[in-house]
């Protein structure tokens, strides 16, 4: 797993010039003439023959001769552990897996030891070194992420968080964290690098349900707090021994699993999200994997701090929802691929040891009174962030990346433009868009911005719906941007965005200079970094979609997955934006797609 990690290049600093061009280039389509004009001078000023900009990228060329990646330690804190709001939501997409059928408790039981026992194989797969190294275009790609996903928490700070990473103490067993009727407890799952048998699992969890029928405080719904806020609720906690020892053991386990209860029904907190299409789709259930339904239903069955946590419902939903700070998409995206594609596990494939009379550990709490505020806090917090989102999920059916493909084009990119298409028809302008891609490529490599918003998207989504237009015109229009973007996306792969340059030239300004340059304050800069279009792709190789919170209040987020005959995305956006109209987006998102497919394949 490993191999390759000596010989994986360093992240590039990118030249100063080509930088500032990719962002001056990215404002083309988002501000006026005038303004590009007057935003231009200022860039020009930064990036003159020793000035600041020069001087600011010499501090980043310089931590990168010491440092196996310079931007990792900046991006980790600023984007993550200094953060001081919820984690739930704005830092934990969600997943939703394909739907079982449960005819009651007991198949609830055996699918979720079968699941338990897959992804335990897959953790001793990293822990041999036994996973092939992961290719970006045929380059071998960074594998230290999936170090960090298994038996890892975040851990709340009075300012910043930190990330705690554990390792199983020698010649104990393996143990995951279970969550039920917001009840904690710890199971053991395997002992020696032995995996315990289905029938073992399966009785430890039947203890779980028969110890936690009786409701008891919502402690779980703390963790879906601002991070202050969280904090000093920890800090009560840890001062109780028991809770103190409950706590490490949840941080302190390989992954949570928690099992919720059905959504179905009148929900307490209201949203557009529970309304049924009566099309089929899951809207109500891609909720329950990013935010649990809320306070009466399973949004403190969690510990949201806990970097895996895999959710099934006693409905037949399922999921994974997970903590962004120490990894991204890719060895999630693995880690589901490989323990959906072991549903045919058979009952006898382990065989117990000895370990079928192990002990399931409860985890209790001493709730005091001045620990009670807090949680009523908390509920009412969560309720209203559950209240404010809006989510609809799509299965697009009319054609998937093979028509793409056929047509010698990016489905990835094929997909970007029609978003900005349909975000251009609904408000009559380009989105300030940002996609996010991996740059594994390097060493500790984390994630790059693609800027989506090109002069060529803007000019297809000018004349798409357009009656008055030669179709030749707008095909070949199509296929620049299409084109452009998917170069752009290239380059970004190889660490050659702006976004990235520019954080860290921010970050060296604050750690260096006495103010932060007129650049970073410039009215450009801030039109660029109020994200309006946040987009990604994690490409399972199974019927499964990622979902997310927008990144600002008025902005739609869209998580999608191509697949040869269909699209699956699910698009978010708060009900309390203005500017935002997520039923008019859906629609005119699919009604995109179907118009570039007629564009490339009509005659005249």
């Amino acid at each position: 797993m490993l191999s390759c990690q000596q010989s994986l290049p360093h992240l590039p600093v990118p030249q100063l010039h080509e930088t500032l061009a990719r962002y001056l280039r990215s404002l083309q389509t988002l501000i006026d003439d005038n303004e590009y004009e007057s935003n231009k001078r200022i860039v020009q000023e930064f990036g003159r023959a020793g000035g600041v900009g020069e001087k600011l990228t010499r501090i980043i060329q310089e931590k990168a001769k010491t440092h196996d990646n310079w931007l990792y330690d900046w991006w980790e804190h600023s984007v993550y552990l200094n953060q001081r709001s919820s984690v739930c939501l704005n830092n934990s997409p969600a997943f939703l897996f394909p739907k079982r059928s449960f005819r009651d408790r007991g198949q609830q039981i055996k699918f979720a030891a079968k699941l338990i026992i897959s992804i335990v194989e897959f953790y001793y797969k990293i822990k041999s070194g036994d996973l092939p190294v992961d290719k970006i275009s045929n380059q071998p790609a960074c594998m230290m992420q999936y170090n960090k996903i298994f038996y890892s928490c975040r851990i709340p700070g009075k300012t910043v968080d930190s990330i705690a990473q554990y390792s199983p103490e020698c010649g104990q067993p393996d143990f995951i964290a279970i969550a039920h009727n917001n009840h904690f407890f710890a199971i053991e799952v395997a002992k020696n690098d032995q995996i315990y048998s289905r029938e073992t699992i399966e009785q430890q969890l039947s203890y779980v349900f028969q110890k936690s029928s009786r409701p008891v405080q919502p402690i779980g719904v703390l963790t879906t707090s601002d991070r202050d806020s969280w904090f000093k609720s920890y800090e009560l906690l840890m001062k109780d021994q028991t809770n103190a020892q409950s706590i490490k053991k949840i941080q302190k386990s390989m992954f949570m699993l928690c099992f919720d209860q059905n959504n179905s029904g009148l929900n307490t907190v209201r949203s557009h999200l529970f309304l049924d299409d009566g099309d089929g789709s899951r809207n109500a259930s891609y909720g329950q994997m990013l935010h649990g339904g809320g306070s009466t239903k399973n949004s403190a069955n969690r510990w949201f701090d806990k970097t895996l946590q895999f959710i099934i419902n006693s409905n037949g939903d399922n999921g994974l929802i997970y903590e962004h700070s120490e990894c991204d998409g890719a060895p999630v995206l693995n880690l589901v691929d490989y323990m959906l594609s072991r549903d045919n596990m058979t009952k006898n494939e382990y065989k117990d040891t000895g370990s079928n009379n192990v002990a399931v550990k409860d985890l209790n709490f001493n709730i005091s009174s001045n620990i009670i505020g807090p949680i009523k806090g908390s509920i009412l917090k969560i309720d209203k962030l559950i209240t404010n989102l809006n989510l609809r999920s799509i299965n697009f059916k009319d054609f998937g990346e093979n028509f793409i493909t056929s047509q010698s084009l990016s489905p990835d990119s094929f997909f970007q433009i029609a978003m900005q298409i349909a975000f251009f028809r609904i408000h009559n302008r380009i989105a300030c868009a940002h996609q996010i891609v991996s740059t594994r490529l390097y060493l500790l490599g984390r994630t790059e911005t693609i800027r989506p918003s090109t002069l060529e998207a803007k000019a297809f989504a000018e004349v798409a719906f357009s009656n008055n237009v030669e179709i030749s015109v707008k095909r070949n229009l199509l296929k620049q941007a299409v084109m452009v973007h998917e170069k752009f996306k290239s380059k970004a792969n190889q660490g050659q965005g702006w976004d990235r340059h520019f954080l860290g030239m921010q970050m060296a300004a604050k750690e260096n200079l006495s103010k932060m340059p007129k650049l970073f304050t410039s009215s450009g800069f801030i039109r660029s970094s109020y994200v309006e279009l946040s987009t990604s792709q994690i490409p399972f190789k199974h019927q499964v979609c990622s979902s997310a919170a927008p990144v600002n209040l008025d902005c739609y987020n869209v998580g999608y997955n191509l697949f040869p005959g269909n699209i699956l995305f699910v698009c978010t956006s708060f009900n309390d934006s203005t500017a935002t109209n997520l039923l008019d987006f859906v629609e005119v998102l699919q009604l995109s797609l179907a118009e570039m497919k007629t564009i490339l394949i009509q005659e005249k």
